[in-house]
């Protein structure tokens, strides 16, 4: 699946826009430099492409623990000639991983593609982020991009989420100081595990229902407990927060699922489609200098 860069919307209270630009041409191969920012979660990786502070390139492959560094390195160069570019072109590298069973590999199969520095989010890094944290060391890197990233937005205090394999929330207070946060089950995750372990119920589309909240099949019911179910919870996260950073909280949001619950929550939700490139983005220019 490949996601367009730059991509940005609002969800206010049900209404969302969105403008997603066309790719430019990169046919020069070789040419400009280019950053490329990786992250490993643990169904995806995902590749950004940076010109500056212009996203190039975004593009996402499955992540399978079974791969080498060598294949990974080949399905790397594949996904770059796809938008016209080849490692000759890049000139830095950052990745982040929450897999620490691909972290080597995938790092091998960077330094593959660029002999330089490659930057690792993680202890030794550069954040310029204060933590309030039992253990800094154990706040996943892509969490800690997201914070960097919305905190750059300039809207404190803030909740930052991030919804993928889990939906994770972390709080930024009025002095952009990590305060904390809260790890759930992510929408398919949770939804993955109750068919599972239930006898009739079977997998479903990720999509509010037609009938609206009041589901009149198995299949409503589950896709109405999955997207309205999941947007009152963030509701019901963010007045908490607020009231824990005493002051109300604007809240940030990426990751695959967030278009499809976003729209459906009654608070504010700026949706950043590109929050953890950015934030790779970020991390790079300051450690970089």
């Amino acid at each position: 699946a490949v996601c367009g860069p730059g991509g940005r919307a609002l969800f206010l209270r049900g209404k969302f826009s969105a403008g997603r630009p066309k790719f430019p041409n990169l046919k020069q191969k070789g040419g400009n430099s280019m950053l490329l920012a990786v992250n490993v979660s643990n169904s995806q990786i995902l590749l950004g492409g940076y010109d500056g502070a212009r996203l190039v390139l975004c593009a996402r492959v499955h992540a399978d623990r079974a791969w080498t560094s060598d294949e990974y390195a080949v399905q790397f160069s594949r996904v770059l000639a796809l938008y016209g570019c080849d490692a000759a072109g890049v000139s830095g590298v950052i990745f982040s991983c929450v897999v620490p069973s691909l972290a080597e590999t995938v790092r091998r199969a960077l330094a593959m593609l660029y002999h330089g520095r490659i930057y690792t989010v993680g202890p030794g890094l550069k954040t310029g982020l204060q933590m309030r944290m039992d253990d800094p060391a154990q706040l996943g890197g892509e969490l800690v991009c997201c914070a960097v990233a919305a905190r750059a937005l300039g809207t404190l205090p803030c909740v930052a989420v991030l919804m993928d394999t889990a939906i994770s929330m972390v709080a930024l207070d009025k002095n952009g100081v990590l305060c904390g946060g809260v790890i759930l089950p992510g929408v398919r995750t949770g939804y993955d595990a109750l068919c599972e372990r239930t006898a009739q119920l079977t997998q479903i589309e990720l999509r509010a229902p037609s009938c609206g909240v009041l589901g009149t099949n198995s299949a409503a019911c589950m896709q109405a407990g999955a997207v309205f179910g999941t947007a009152s919870m963030l509701d019901g996260m963010v007045e908490r927060f607020s009231l824990a950073l005493e002051g109300e909280a604007a809240c940030v949001a990426t990751g695959a699922f967030a278009p499809v619950v976003l729209k459906h929550c009654r608070h504010t939700v700026r949706y950043e489609e590109n929050l953890l490139l950015d934030g790779l983005r970020l991390l790079y220019e300051k450690n970089a200098r």
